[in-house]
């Protein structure tokens, strides 16, 4: 089919527009990932202006993830904090969704009727603190975990996607004398794999990429989560004194140490998404056309 002239400025003009999008977003962590791999001494001779090096230099990486360094440790962390919090979201998650998606529970709508009023209105964060004080969860290592372990809104699309399950399978089931805990252990959850990868991938982002919880409620770096770690990198001009103590020898400079700290960071949620996308993009469609 022959485009117009008009059809064909509008598709170059797309074509232009997205390019420059993707330059925008690929180029700053290309550069990052550049420098995180440049010899200081390259980098210097060029002013910072590194987009191809001659030569590669792992310094940076061999500096912070050496074991028994702060950035070593708070990896480990992140990582525990990220597969228990996962676990436990998914669980308090699917629960709640299963029996709200019940249409004969009694109170349902009021129920949802308070998850969705948690979803406009919060205690606060100084109300939040003192909680958490009272239970003595300060500076522990299960405040990461508990503090974000339930959302309002995943379990409303988890919700929606029960509801597009047939009833007449958990009628079935229930018939033949299965508890409510063996229908969704063995017909429901196998049925609901994109919700589930789509929302505990929501879950993952949010416990791997919090840092503003972690300067809330924890004040020992030996418990301290890796973006935390990260954002005292990055936001000093200097490096940290809990990175340097830990370290053990010189530092190479602050600028690589910040752009491999990134690189670090970012490397497995950008390694995990594509992994997971397609039933990513299946379980929100399911979330945003049910109600």
């Amino acid at each position: 089919m022959k485009l117009t002239r008009g059809e064909s400025a509008f598709s170059a003009t797309n074509y232009i527009v997205l390019t420059l999008l993707t330059l925008v977003i690929v180029l700053p962590f290309w550069y990052v990932i550049t420098v995180s791999i440049t010899p200081y001494s390259e980098f210097s001779a060029k002013d910072g202006m590194v987009l191809f090096p001659s030569s590669l230099s792992f310094d940076y990486y061999v500096y912070l993830l050496k074991k028994g360094s702060l950035i070593y440790h708070a990896y480990g962390n992140t990582i525990r904090n990220t597969a228990a919090g996962v676990l436990l979201a998914l669980f308090l998650t699917t629960t709640a969704a299963y029996a709200l998606a019940e249409k004969k529970l009694p109170g349902r709508r009021f129920i949802i009727l308070i998850f969705v009023f948690t979803m406009l209105f919060k205690g606060g964060m100084i109300p939040t603190y003192i909680t958490i004080q009272q239970l003595g969860l300060l500076n522990t290592n299960y405040v990461l975990i508990l503090v974000m372990a339930f959302s309002a809104f995943n379990m409303i699309i988890m919700k929606s996607f029960f509801e597009s399950i047939p009833e007449s399978l958990r009628e079935s089931a229930a018939l033949d004398g299965a508890s409510e805990f063996r229908i969704l252990r063995q017909i429901i959850l196998p049925l609901s794999m994109p919700a589930i990868a789509s929302v505990g991938l929501l879950y993952m982002v949010v416990y791997w990429n919090d840092f503003f919880s972690a300067m809330l409620y924890v004040s020992d770096w030996s418990k301290a989560p890796v973006q935390l770690v990260l954002r005292s990198i990055v936001a000093s001009s200097s490096l940290p004194p809990e990175l340097l103590e830990t370290a053990g020898r010189t530092p190479p400079p602050t600028v690589g140490i910040q752009m491999a700290a990134i690189v670090i960071v970012a490397l497995p949620m950008l390694i995990i998404y594509p992994l997971v996308q397609r039933y990513f993009d299946q379980g929100m469609m399911v979330g945003s056309v049910k109600g």
